[in-house]
């Protein structure tokens, strides 16, 4: 008796599924910086003139927006990277 595992997922090799993984977290990390931002602004329009309320608020969007802008720095840098040592690190092709 012979039983066939189907292939679901189109990988032929560790590469490929590194390269799904690098472009899911930075897609995952788009969507957190997202949701904070909203539940931060959900929080400054509830806080009702509170400080205490404003400030935790105005903290998580300011929090949201220094993640972005590591986010954005580390795929700056993961590309600057690709460049320098010939690797497309997206597609984890080599040149």
């Amino acid at each position: 008796m012979d039983i066939q595992i189907p292939n679901i997922l189109p990988l032929t090799n560790i590469a490929q599924l590194l390269s799904i993984l690098v472009n899911l977290a930075y897609f995952v990390a788009g969507l957190a910086f997202f949701i904070n931002l909203i539940i931060g602004g959900i929080q400054w329009i509830s806080s009702g003139g509170d400080p205490k309320s404003l400030q935790s608020a105005r903290g998580r969007i300011t929090s949201a927006f220094i993640g972005l802008i590591i986010v954005v720095a580390a795929y700056a840098i993961t590309l600057i990277a690709g460049q320098v040592f010939g690797i497309d690190i997206f597609n984890f092709k080599f040149k």
